[in-house]
């Protein structure tokens, strides 16, 4: 990865996107020659909602799944904002959050150091994958059904990937790199290729590659040409990497789409989204077809947010008053890597 003095770079980060008592917060990106000792968390921006019995033409989400990383729950709703099921029983401070395609839920269960998995309706648990000594920020299902967790040693890393056999509890392999001091997000391509998001021990903002699934020995770390602010998810959609940042310098969310990666490059945004409405989001969703995009906001109860894309004009809202803390998000059918 180049640093912010070279062209073509992610910029450096004032201060690394860490664990505060079990918090995960983020950093802001800013150029070496103008950093600023503070580092605010990635906050959502207030938003009033559009209400709960709003359906609007071309929502394409059967279910839109949340997690609650304040109130240790997580939440399952219709395509009309209606609660169907609120998890909580061994909910501990829950971060990023995946379906795969039979529409099986997976948690990152940060406070409690595991990985819970639920099938439809999300009554109960089904499987636990434990890491113990790890607080697990993400997890992504490959189309074959291998689990990588993107995990963090506590209480300060380094960040490891954990990879998970099609149902097993047990890892199968375990990745890190020294460079890679914490791990953020990921997302599988069809292939089985998982692309992570994270930072090092400077806060310089990464994103990496990793190939090879249980058999996986290391990390590639992929170089941008373009300038990337506020990392935070990431996604696979029909082929194409898209990353969610914050721009610092206009405050708005954008979504950076670009091709697959060659010669350890991403290059260039095939595609950038700027999106409508909100501010400083933690993670995002699509659904199938890639047409919609569903986002998490950390400090909103209102925590569901559809955009049009890659328009990026805003559609709605649900209004639910029982979210805290907004953080990880999921949607049923989901798109396709």
């Amino acid at each position: 990865m180049h640093t912010s003095s070279q062209p073509g770079s992610i910029v450096r980060s004032t201060a690394a996107v860490a664990f505060l008592v079990g918090c995960l917060y983020g950093g802001s990106q800013t150029p070496a020659a103008t950093a600023s000792s503070s580092a605010p968390a990635l906050l959502g921006a207030s938003l009033q909602a559009s209400g709960p019995s709003l359906r609007l033409p071309g929502v394409t989400a059967d279910q839109v799944i949340v997690s609650d990383s304040v109130a240790n729950a997580v939440s399952v709703f219709d395509a009309e904002g209606r609660l169907q099921t609120r998890l909580r029983k061994g909910i501990d401070y829950p971060l990023g959050i995946t379906t795969d395609r039979a529409e099986n839920l997976y948690v990152a269960n940060a406070g409690a150091s595991d990985v819970l998995v639920y099938s439809q309706p999300y009554k109960a648990v089904t499987v636990t994958l434990s890491l113990p000594s790890q607080s697990p920020t993400d997890v992504a299902v490959s189309a074959a059904g291998i689990v990588g967790v993107m995990s963090s040693t506590q209480p300060s890393g380094p960040g490891i990937v954990f990879f998970f056999a099609k149902g097993a509890a047990s890892a199968c392999a375990m990745v890190g790199d020294p460079n890679w001091h914490n791990m953020y997000f990921g997302a599988f391509d069809e292939s089985g290729n998982l692309f992570i998001d994270g930072f090092d021990r400077n806060g310089d903002p990464l994103v990496g590659e990793i190939s090879g699934g249980c058999a996986a020995t290391s990390i590639l770390t992929l170089s941008v040409a373009n300038t990337i602010s506020g990392i935070a998810g990431i996604q696979v959609v029909n082929g194409n990497i898209l990353i969610l940042a914050q721009n610092y310098n206009t405050f708005a969310p954008e979504i950076f789409t670009y091709a697959p990666p060659s010669g350890g490059s991403l290059g260039s945004p095939i595609a950038t989204t700027e999106l409508s409405a909100g501010i400083e989001m933690e993670s995002f969703a699509m659904t199938r077809g890639g047409r919609d995009l569903w986002i998490a906001h950390s400090d909103v109860a209102y925590g569901r947010i559809e955009y049009t894309y890659p328009g990026g004009r805003f559609v709605k809202s649900f209004d639910e008053r029982g979210l805290q803390s907004a953080f990880g998000i999921a949607v049923n059918p989901a798109a396709s890597p």
